[in-house]
């Protein structure tokens, strides 16, 4: 089938989008460690000010701007009482000096704090000498100095959450110093992942007998999916017969509650294709799109009913690099994972490259530190190797027949890599 007959990518994807929309749901989860990775549906605003009251900077005295002379000129002046951090910031006596910690209150009537270096002893005097005088000799006078204004980090009402954003550690910190204690989420849609065909064997000890291999899908998609947001609630081989697949699928769909079914394998055109065979029987209603990309063109969505519903499904190619970049191009906004950063970036090639004209073609490849991207492994979809390599996927659009160094390239950014 030639590229013009195939569809656009993004055409499937949205067919997918809209498929996992009816198993897609929200809640409710406790702003902390196991809110990290995971997807915010709705918009976030500030309750308080950030910080809520004027706050020392520094271990030092707040005195007024009045009370000292220029930068650089000695001044004497009476010790009011220590304000620490949590206590009510009180006033500043005129003529006064209080000695204050980082993070308490400015006191009102304080307009500047001059750290303790800057005092002739370069230290507090003791707890016992609050009657004492301090003499300081600041290196600046301005007024403001030292001194975090309230809400010069977040002002009560902003919007410190958008919706669809990953939370992220500092994310997190900021949503509970605006006084946000839950957040609302995507919920880990539950899925199956299936290998079809009777090669597949379990990675163990030796070789696998003749004519086997070991699966790779199974533990990669089910990593991906983990990344994507998903809850794995099983992994598992497929058998070559259709009906028994079906079977397999409906019993661990009741085992599991399972939201979603992705298989690997078996969506081709050859003889023995188990998916393509179990869409022919009642209940499993699939089809098969041929999508314009390179790797990963043969694609199945649809859905299984089991008891009354319908499971999405989504079925991928059977080769390891098809599966993962079909997972990562389809399923990962399916299930509302934040979109990976694009970048257009100069392609470093030792010598030019064909791609097919008709296809979008995705390359794995290294971002070197020169900012140029440097493709690693082929293009076969069997190099699993050079995509354990890579750091970032180069799109090669349709439409271009050959790749040449320094062509700038659509560049996605992923994790992996040596890093």
């Amino acid at each position: 089938m030639s590229g013009e007959q195939r569809i656009p990518l993004a055409d499937h994807v949205a067919d997918a989008v809209a498929l996992l929309g009816s198993v897609r749901r929200t809640e409710v989860i406790p702003l902390d460690g196991r809110a990290l990775g995971r997807i915010a549906v709705a918009e976030q605003r500030a309750r308080v000010d950030v910080p809520g009251h004027d706050n020392s900077q520094m271990d030092g005295f707040a005195l007024a701007a009045a009370d000292l002379a220029a930068a650089g000129e000695s001044v004497t002046l009476h010790l009011g009482p220590m304000i620490a951090a949590g206590d009510a910031p009180g006033v500043l006596e005129p003529g006064t000096a209080r000695p204050i910690m980082t993070g308490a209150p400015i006191p009102d009537g304080a307009e500047l704090v001059i750290p303790v270096e800057e005092s002739a002893e370069g230290r507090f005097p003791p707890s016992d000498a609050e009657e004492s005088p301090v003499t300081l000799v600041p290196t600046s006078v301005a007024p403001g100095r030292f001194v975090r204004t309230r809400g010069s980090d977040t002002r009560r009402g902003d919007t410190v959450l958008r919706e669809d954003r990953l939370l992220t550690p500092p994310r997190i910190a900021h949503l509970a110093s605006c006084g946000i204690r839950d957040v609302r989420v995507l919920a880990p849609v539950r899925a199956l992942v299936l290998s079809t065909g009777s090669e597949v064997r379990s990675a163990g000890d030796g070789a696998p007998d003749p004519g086997a291999l070991f699966d790779a899908n199974g533990p990669g998609l089910t990593a991906a999916l983990a990344e994507a947001g998903a809850e794995v609630v099983h992994t598992g081989a497929g058998r070559a017969d259709a009906a028994v697949l079906l079977e397999q699928l409906r019993v661990q769909i009741r085992a599991h509650d399972a939201d979603l079914i992705v298989t690997s394998g078996g969506v081709s055109m050859g003889a023995l294709e188990v998916v393509r065979h179990a869409a022919e029987h009642d209940g499993a209603v699939l089809a098969f799109p041929k999508v314009a990309m390179q790797p990963g063109g043969p694609q199945g969505i649809g859905t299984l009913e089991d008891e009354g519903r319908r499971v999405p499904w989504l079925a991928f190619p059977g080769n390891p690099v098809s599966a993962l970049l079909s997972c990562e191009l389809i399923a990962r906004p399916a299930l509302g994972a934040p979109a990976r950063r694009r970048l257009r970036l100069p392609i470093h090639l030792e010598a030019a490259e064909p791609s097919p004209s008709g296809l979008d073609q995705y390359r794995r490849a290294r971002v070197l530190p020169s900012g140029r991207a440097r493709l690693v492994g082929g293009a076969s979809s069997h190099l699993l190797g050079g995509y354990a390599a890579a750091d970032a996927l180069v799109l090669v659009p349709r439409g271009t027949a050959v790749v040449h160094d320094g062509d700038e390239l659509e560049t996605l950014l992923i994790p992996g890599g040596d890093r």
